[in-house]
């Protein structure tokens, strides 16, 4: 791992992010989920996890897809509803029944700078996310969310997160032309919705690499970030669903759908809730990159669902693009884990560098490579 260092002293830059009274960046923090806690430890808490958040997330697929083809055509209201539902979730979890020690409360500036602007992220992805059910079947969307980890790859890259090599990028090149081949053999490609979903994907990664600089910098519990994470989004997509499909809504009476089937709505929120608590964990205890590989695994059950529930066609291009896309991104996850092993402890005075200048700094300044 790199660090920029430097031989002349100089004061610590000031927090990106700070909190009221009583804050620390610790690792010591009561808040952050992890802290203390052996390898081992963590590790069987990733497991569970993401064994948990790729069964919950499949489910809620299905779940919005029956629903958004059902007679409720809004992503946005549907969207919100479950957001709702996990702020109220995370709030009594968090400040009436004492379930998650969260004693902290975050500054107006530390709200404005780092949690608006990913709960704006976070609407624009479930908005495009949901929109795309309308126009693609489940089957090729899980598809083409393949591509999601070059995205995500990329943003990584921007953000100084990772460094490329050409094998990197060779796997990277990979995941995308499987992607596009499969893309070629759909059978109904609808251009609208295809371009859609690309713009869920972009949010998806732009989103997750905030998040994760979010959440490893503050030592948030996951629940607790939610509590603050999901107010935000909700109010991005009910400010969204009020200027642009209220109107439709009234006239098409969609109060009345909600009434037919609570249930199905009510169960779509707890997953929601679920989908969101899991992947905080997934995140702090691993990477954001880590969630999008459990993706791509769950994207390919959720495939099979669609086939086997919903009588979707996968044909052949689309079986040899999309396996030759979890074939690269495989290659890449084989690349890093090489990287990891392989790579040298830091000499002592770069990790008093490091310390000095606190977790949000060296979240910046770090790369992925040795």
């Amino acid at each position: 791992m790199t660090v920029e260092t430097s031989t002349a002293p100089r004061p610590p830059p000031p927090p990106a992010f700070s909190f009221t009274k009583g804050s620390s960046h610790g690792e010591g923090d009561g808040s952050h989920i992890f802290g203390g806690t052996s390898p081992q430890a963590r590790m069987v808490v990733a497991v569970a996890a993401s064994l948990l958040w790729m069964t919950i997330s499949s489910w809620l697929i299905l779940v919005n897809k029956a629903l958004l083809s059902g007679g409720f055509p809004y992503p946005m209201a549907l969207s919100s509803l479950g957001m709702l539902f996990s702020g109220v979730c995370s709030y009594l979890a968090c400040r009436v029944f004492k379930v998650v020690d969260a004693r902290r409360t975050v500054t107006r500036r530390f709200y404005l700078t780092g949690v608006m602007p990913v709960g704006a992220l976070m609407a624009l992805n479930l908005l495009c996310g949901n929109l795309a059910y309308l126009y693609l079947t489940v089957a090729f969307i899980q598809i083409l969310k393949a591509f999601t980890p070059v995205i995500t790859m990329l943003a990584m890259f921007l953000a100084g997160l990772e460094t490329p090599t050409r094998r990197l990028v060779a796997a990277v090149a990979g995941t995308a032309v499987g992607t596009a081949v499969a893309a070629a053999g759909e059978v109904r490609l609808d251009v609208l919705g295809v371009a859609i979903m690309m713009l869920s994907e972009v949010f998806e990664a732009v989103r997750l690499v905030l998040t994760q600089r979010l959440l490893q910098g503050m030592r948030f519990h996951p629940i607790e970030g939610l509590m603050y994470l999901a107010p935000s989004c909700f109010l991005w997509l009910g400010l969204g669903s009020l200027l642009l499909e209220a109107p439709r809504m009234a006239r098409a009476d969609a109060l009345a759908v909600v009434q037919a089937q609570p249930a199905t709505f009510v169960l779509a929120a707890v997953l929601g809730f679920g989908v969101n608590s899991l992947a905080y964990i997934v995140i702090q205890a691993s990477s954001s990159l880590t969630l999008k590989v459990l993706g791509t695994v769950k994207n390919s059950v959720v495939v099979l669902l669609g086939v086997a529930l919903l009588g979707e066609r996968v044909t052949l291009l689309q079986g040899v693009g999309y396996g030759g896309s979890v074939a690269s991104f495989c290659w890449y996850q084989q690349i890093k884990m090489q990287q990891v092993h392989g790579r040298a402890p830091p000499p002592p005075e770069v990790n008093r560098t490091r310390s000095s200048q606190g977790p949000l700094a060296s979240e910046t300044k770090a790369t992925l490579e040795p």
